[in-house]
């Protein structure tokens, strides 16, 4: 389990995006691309439904506290919220030792979280925190009862009766017969709550149960499963949206703990696929949440952003307040229910400089397509932040690594990643390109700072391969692991610039990549070749493709399209525990750090997929012009060119 610091349980809201235009409607699949429709298929099911349960962690549950309905009972039921379950991976299963007379239940609801506080309180309508569901058609959920006797009552809002000043503005039933309650099936059944009718424009209780001794006489003990517990909504709402990151796991299994991790540079991809595929409303949505955790930190002034997010919306809950007091972006970990406490990981809050340039990057992207001013800010505040953090004077140039461990708490990373330096390239170049014209003397700034990337990533250069790095001295050059990436990503941003001619060769990075990474019809991560990376594939295709390279692109297409899963997502790798050559650290209960290797698993990946959608597309991520080169009938763009 990774373990840090704790804070309050999170989750995910849903404010209205402010970026959005109000006339966006449902994305029409447009592209012949199997990712892509994946991606869309993913986005669309998100924004049609608004969770209150699916699985033990889930970042885009509403709803997270429980009230009890009668505390004053000496026997309370219990609710085990990560049982096993055959939806997902956990359901919540509840034990009620019956007594005479005796009726208790739970009420799933937002509570409130006081800026001083790192633990949510029980709010019934005294605070304004419920939520907006004006929209939604129905809630359904799936519940069985052990016996097939159990006698239930369902509901959802009644939250403060009438008399709280924030009270809930409906109340509905299940079942509006005789006394509300029903009987479980034993085996699993999906219920529907019907709110065509229903006010539902504050909700503070999200779901309900309650049942009682008397409607149970045949037994001494109830219990019953719950999953699945979902409102739906007719036509899509363009919040700001996070994907997940990974497949979900069971708990059992260590890597669990990221289940709701939703990974920036995973999003930022995504925002980009569909920026190239066409599908502006869910890249705009993607780029709002960006947006709002770069305003809405709850530690930083504006300007940096964090590895990862909890996936769903990033937005904090309402009544839910920062140490400073005002809303904050969603960050993602996992809840220990036996010693009640949140734990954060240390990667996952740290802060990034190649992640926040694939920010700039998604947002740049989807600035010129939609002319938003917020996203062009955003980028400029993270770019400052990145030039006045992480740039050196020494010999070599170039950007160091950013900073790992929890607010007021860092250590700067002091390595020089060559990777981080390629996307600097880019967002820099972007940047100039977005601004010469406006604001030139920022402009200059932001192309010195793509020149100064370069020149690190070209000293990075020898004999066809582009090497990792440095090490923590940020001069002296890591030769030992040689990552895929670094030739790759160089290849898609050096390709056509001018002021790096004769400086590097793409074809001998090529050939490199060919006789080092190769393993079978597909590409490895490093020189060890334990099995097939496939992002990293589907990078190479979008290299092949770029450099006119058909049959090896078509050659590459064909491992990928037999790696891809039916639905169009891909695995990370071909096996559990692909070698990368590199270490990650993990936090330990006693406040030390362990290193751990860092390993890429056969599970499905957002990042993968979106890679691989790039190569289905022969789009290029990066920033590049209008100039364009025929490809097989197609066209892909090429990189641009700095000015001298």
């Amino acid at each position: 389990m990774i373990l840090g610091m704790t804070i309050a349980l999170s989750g995910n809201c849903f404010p209205k995006s402010t970026n959005s235009s109000p006339e966006s409607t449902e994305e029409e699949t447009t592209t012949d691309s199997p990712a892509i429709h994946y991606l869309l298929k993913e986005i669309g099911e998100e924004n049609k439904k608004q969770v209150v349960y699916r699985d033990f962690g889930d970042g885009s549950m509403l709803y997270t506290q429980r009230a009890i309905l009668n505390p004053d009972k000496k026997i309370h039921p219990v609710m085990n919220e990560a049982a096993a379950s055959p939806y997902g991976v956990t359901c919540i299963h509840v034990t009620y030792s019956l007594t005479p007379r005796d009726w208790n239940g739970f009420m799933f609801i937002t509570g409130r979280l006081a800026g001083n506080s790192i633990m949510p309180e029980l709010d019934f309508g005294q605070h304004d925190t419920g939520f907006d569901l004006r929209g939604a058609t129905k809630l359904t959920f799936k519940a069985r009862g052990k016996t097939g006797r159990e006698r239930v009552k369902f509901y959802m809002g009644g939250l403060g009766g009438t008399t709280e000043p924030y009270h809930d503005s409906d109340q509905v039933f299940l079942t509006d017969e005789g006394d509300g309650f029903i009987t479980l099936s034993s085996e699993w059944k999906e219920y529907t709550i019907n709110l065509q009718r229903a006010d539902l424009s504050k909700i503070g209780c999200g779901f309900a149960w309650v049942t009682s001794q008397i409607e149970n006489t045949s037994l001494q003990t109830l219990e019953f499963d719950l999953d699945d517990i979902v409102y739906h909504f007719d036509t899509e709402r363009h919040d700001p949206l996070f994907l997940r990151s990974c497949g979900i796991l069971p708990l059992s299994d260590e890597r669990s703990f990221i289940n709701n991790f939703a990974y920036t540079y995973d999003n930022a991809l995504l925002a980009i696929a569909m920026v190239k595929s066409g599908h502006l409303a869910y890249a705009r949505q993607i780029a709002d949440a960006l947006t709002y955790c770069v305003e809405h930190d709850r530690y930083y002034e504006p300007g940096p952003l964090r590895n990862a997010y909890a996936n769903g919306s990033p937005v904090s809950f309402p009544g839910w307040q920062s140490p400073q007091g005002g809303e904050f972006a969603m960050l993602p970990g996992f809840y220990n229910t036996e010693a009640v406490i949140w734990y954060e990981d240390r990667y996952a809050v740290s802060i990034n400089t190649g992640v926040m340039a694939w920010a700039i990057e998604a947002l740049l992207t989807v600035c010129d397509e939609t002319n938003t001013p917020g996203y062009l800010d955003a980028a400029v505040t993270m770019a400052d932040y990145i030039l006045q953090n992480y740039s050196t004077n020494d010999a070599l140039g170039g950007f160091t690594g950013g900073e790992e461990g929890w607010e007021g708490q860092t250590e700067k990373l002091t390595y020089k990643s060559t990777e981080h330096n390629i996307d600097l390239i880019s967002a820099c170049t972007h940047l100039y390109r977005l601004l010469k014209e406006t604001k030139p003397q920022d402009a200059e700034k932001y192309l010195a700072a793509a020149r100064e990337a370069r020149d690190f990533v070209l000293a990075m250069y020898e004999n066809g391969c582009f090497y990792t790095g440095t090490g923590t001295d940020g001069i002296t050059i890591n030769r030992a692991n040689k990552p895929l990436d670094t030739n790759t990503w160089a290849i898609l941003t050096l390709t056509d610039d001018r002021e790096a001619d004769g400086r590097w060769d793409s074809e001998q990075v090529y050939a490199f990549i060919e006789q080092t990474f190769k393993v079978g019809e597909g590409v490895d991560y490093n020189q060890n070749c334990d099995g097939q990376w496939n992002e990293g594939t589907a990078q190479l295709a979008v290299a092949a493709a770029l450099l006119g390279k058909t049959a090896e692109y078509e050659r590459l297409m064909r491992y990928l399209n037999d790696a891809a899963e039916d639905d169009g997502s891909i695995c990370s790798a071909s096996i559990d525990g692909l070698t990368t050559g590199f270490e990650s650290f993990i936090a330990t209960e006693g406040g030390g750090l362990v290193a751990i290797p860092w390993v890429y698993d056969h599970r499905i990946s957002l990042a993968s997929t979106a890679w691989l959608a790039f190569a289905q597309l022969k789009a290029n991520p990066y920033f590049v012009s209008n100039e364009t080169v025929a490809l097989n009938n197609t066209s892909l763009k090429l990189n641009v060119r700095l000015p001298d």
